[in-house]
């Protein structure tokens, strides 16, 4: 029979249930609720998706597992080897949940978990590495060595891949995408904003690290005066050809280096644009008296033939690190030195070291500001009589 009925059922406890069962425009669907009104809110929801032309029939799309899910999308659609491992991660943790079951309390339970989560040793390892001791790191508040647990933007990336995939679910199927899990559970944090700069002495030491390792040795200490000097992301420095450094000679204070906005990771940002970094007299003479000494003839790139990526670099200089008997430094880290220089070096404003810097987010410099002298008590006395 066409239209919409609620049927009300009492159970062999005497508990009540409403039946509700629709058939109108083809369409034939059913659904018990626990309450009359969360019965007519369903019938709602179904007229108006019948009114928009939606597949309504979703009681079996409801009763797919999200590893289903999550196999379909990888099935249907080109994944960057990274995402690929964390759906497949996922699909071990979560994979036997309902998508029915998908709600925004059992979401928040499992981001808090895995927050908290610690990060296990390798079950295969033949010897511990030296450098990760375990997954331990060093607590900079006890100076002892405490187990890793998962980071927030490791978390992130598997709240996104759980989001993309079920929304391309959604479309694929053609049934609407329940939003409320995410916008009830904000993604954790991109990153955590680091302080950490080099203190006197670090830097002779991981210069003189370098003898350690087994190639590359001059190429490595360039790099670092680079990031050392040039407030530039290690992505950015990978991607720096030879034609981007521009030294004027007969005037130094003309000489600069020209950073593509596509090079950057801010490139598909609406402020982002190609910024020409200005050579503070100590990188200027490094470029022109060190630097230029490595430069073969056919080769584009400054330090990118020598590592393909960051990650590689990044793994290169946590051993520098270690040789050098210095902690809790990042090869990232070196950007913050090179920022902080301004602040404390010059009278630049913030805008125009954002220029050199590349944020186009102002407030991300804040955390810089304190290392600034303030001069604020001398321009409120600078007119009096």
């Amino acid at each position: 029979m066409a239209g919409k009925l609620i049927t009300e059922r009492v159970g062999v406890n005497g508990d009540v249930s409403f039946l509700v069962r629709i058939r109108e425009a083809g369409v034939a669907v059913s659904k018990t609720c626990k309450t009359k009104k969360e019965a007519e809110k369903f019938i709602r929801e179904v007229k108006s998706k019948i009114d928009r032309g939606e597949s309504v029939d979703i009681t079996k799309i409801k009763k797919m597992t999200l590893a289903q899910i999550f196999t379909e999308y990888l099935k249907h659609n080109t994944v960057a080897p990274g995402k690929r491992y964390d759906l497949e991660k996922l699909k071990l943790e979560i994979g036997k949940v309902p998508l029915g079951n998908f709600k925004s309390g059992t979401f928040a339970l499992y981001l808090k978990a895995k927050l908290e989560q610690v990060i296990p040793d390798q079950v295969t390892k033949k010897k511990p590495s030296p450098l990760y001791a375990g997954h331990k790191i060093l607590d900079v508040k006890t100076g002892e060595l405490v187990t890793k647990t998962y980071s927030e933007s490791t978390i992130r990336k598997l709240y996104y891949a759980i989001r993309t995939s079920l929304k391309w679910h959604a479309k694929h199927h053609d049934y609407t995408f329940d939003r409320k899990p995410f916008d009830e559970n904000s993604p954790p944090k991109a990153w955590i904003p680091r302080d950490r700069i080099l203190e006197t002495g670090e830097l002779d030491s991981l210069l003189a690290a370098t003898e350690k390792m087994y190639v590359k040795r001059e190429e490595l200490r360039c790099l670092i005066l680079w990031q050392y000097y040039s407030c530039m992301r290690a992505g950015e420095t990978l991607l720096m050809k030879w034609n981007e450094i521009h030294l004027d000679e007969s005037n130094p204070s003309n000489s600069y280096i020209f950073v593509p906005k596509e090079n950057t990771k801010i490139a598909d940002k609406k402020n982002a644009e190609d910024r020409k970094v200005p050579l503070r007299p100590e990188f200027y003479h490094f470029i022109k008296d060190r630097l230029m000494k490595l430069k073969k003839d056919g080769q584009s790139l400054v330090f990118g033939d020598y590592w393909q990526s960051s990650s590689v670099l990044a793994a290169r200089f946590k051993i520098i690190c270690k040789n050098a008997k210095v902690t809790n430094f990042k090869i990232h880290d070196l950007r913050h030195c090179a920022v902080s220089w301004y602040f404390v070096n010059t009278n630049l404003t913030d805008i125009e070291i954002s220029k050199i810097s590349g944020h186009i987010e102002l407030g991300t410099l804040k955390r810089y500001a304190t290392l600034r002298h303030s001069d604020i008590g001398a321009k409120l006395w600078a007119n009096a009589a």
